[in-house]
């Protein structure tokens, strides 16, 4: 495995939900987005839907850095942690109707990365906060695609195409989720998404206020196949910069996610 996700900047979004995600309408309509990633989009809302129903597991390496703001650039190493994670959902929903979605550590290092003789299943982790991950693992959901504009670029890979996509300039005041933008790499053929490259996010305090003070945040997202036609993430990697309180500097992870079995019905 390799590195991964900063966990104290996440912790502070640590409100995953289990199923609140459902199967998109595959019969509405989306003007002026591209065929290919409308496809896309419905294939990312279905494999949320089935991904909030399975026990995965988790594990993340993040690396923690003073920031030397004059230069611009990372400077002394503050923390190194590496974490594992089993992720399911409760067994029961909570007083809202959704179902949550229960994390216990089952692996942990110190800030220094060395390996923990007792490890605390219930200890606070950026592996805990599902509703971030899933901003930078899904940002192309089916009710996002009328926020967002698509623009094809040309491709480097063969049998791939690439769009890039950005909010649009004029959003409403009242958005209830944050919006990404990036490169999507789509296979040219079936539309499933390949490769997602995050270059930053708008309007992160509709997951918490805190989270506005993110200066900087990029993550490359590979998928693999489930189940014979679902894009699940399965490494991560990518950097930023945080003024978060209790979380200023620099940061770099990589992140990796696998072993999904399904524990709940799916439809």
């Amino acid at each position: 495995m390799k590195l991964a996700i900063v966990w104290a900047i996440f912790v502070v979004a640590a409100a995953g939900f289990g199923t609140s995600a459902g199967v998109p309408p595959q019969a509405e309509t989306y003007p002026g987005v591209p065929e290919i990633v409308v496809k896309a989009a419905r294939n990312q809302g279905h494999s949320l839907y089935v991904r909030d129903r399975c026990r995965y597991e988790q594990r993340l390496l993040m690396e923690r850095y003073k920031f030397d703001k004059r230069l611009q650039q990372q400077g002394e190493l503050i923390a190194t942690r590496t974490t594992t994670v089993v992720v399911e959902p409760s067994s029961k929903a909570d007083e809202t109707g959704f179902i949550p979605v229960v994390t216990r550590v089952v692996a942990d290092t110190n800030d220094k990365g060395e390996p923990k003789q007792s490890v605390d299943p219930n200890a606070r982790t950026g592996l805990a906060s599902g509703a971030f991950l899933d901003q930078v693992f899904f940002p192309i959901l089916p009710e996002k695609l009328a926020f967002l504009s698509f623009e094809e670029v040309e491709s480097t890979a063969e049998g791939e195409r690439w769009f890039k996509f950005t909010p649009k300039a004029s959003l409403p005041t009242n958005l209830e989720w944050p919006l990404a933008s990036g490169v999507l790499q789509l296979d040219a053929k079936t539309g499933e998404v390949l490769t997602i490259r995050v270059s930053g996010f708008v309007n992160l305090k509709a997951l918490d206020k805190q989270l506005d003070k993110i200066r900087s945040f990029n993550a490359n997202v590979d998928y693999s196949q489930f189940g014979g036609a679902l894009r699940m993430p399965s490494t991560a990697n990518g950097s930023g910069v945080s003024n978060v309180s209790r979380f200023d500097g620099y940061f770099k992870f990589i992140f990796e996610e696998g072993k999904y079995a399904p524990v709940m019905k799916i439809d």
